[in-house]
């Protein structure tokens, strides 16, 4: 009998000591990514960069939902339009390069991300999307809107550095 109490007074310090342990570890965070169901899509005003040839056009993630959630990351970002030999109707924007960091998104607030626009400079270069398609990140499903600024894109599908990308998403100010 007195075996088994030493085996069992074993157990609860180390049952004690794993605790004390786990007290000390952080605690995760409960919030949520931020999901399609949670966010609307809106866009910024048309703006002129300080370089010539490109455009810039606000993206905006809001919650809609009535809990926090966090954003992290680009969101995929695909014009969609007319078609083009040897491209499709869909433009996929490549990622700007940069170390986003993860933010808590409130209720009722909003994340930005800067989508640059080419402008072609030849007639036969300008490609007219008629929809913008964002994936938020972690999501498989998109939001979309009517490209609204009416402004020609310059298509560059699979180039190394064109001049139509999207950056990161950052809390809106």
């Amino acid at each position: 009998m007195v075996t088994r109490f030493s085996a069992c007074a074993a157990c609860l310090a180390t049952v004690s000591a794993l605790a004390l342990a786990a007290a000390a570890l952080p605690v995760a965070s409960a919030e949520s990514w931020c999901g399609t169901d949670s966010l609307a899509l809106t866009r910024g005003a048309l703006t002129t960069t300080e370089y010539v040839g490109q455009d810039e056009l606000e993206v905006i993630l809001t919650n809609i939902s009535p809990q926090s959630c966090t954003l992290q990351g680009y969101p995929g970002v695909d014009l969609v339009g007319p078609d083009v030999p040897m491209w499709g109707p869909v433009f996929s924007l490549t990622r700007q390069s940069g170390d986003p960091q993860p933010f808590t998104l409130e209720p009722g607030a909003s994340a930005t991300s800067i989508l640059t626009i080419g402008a072609p400079s030849l007639p036969e270069d300008f490609w007219y999307p008629a929809t913008l398609v964002v994936t938020p990140p972690d999501a498989t499903t998109q939001l979309q809107m009517p490209w609204i600024p009416y402004t020609p894109v310059l298509r560059q599908d699979g180039a190394t550095s064109p001049a139509t990308y999207i950056g990161p998403l950052q809390p809106s100010d």
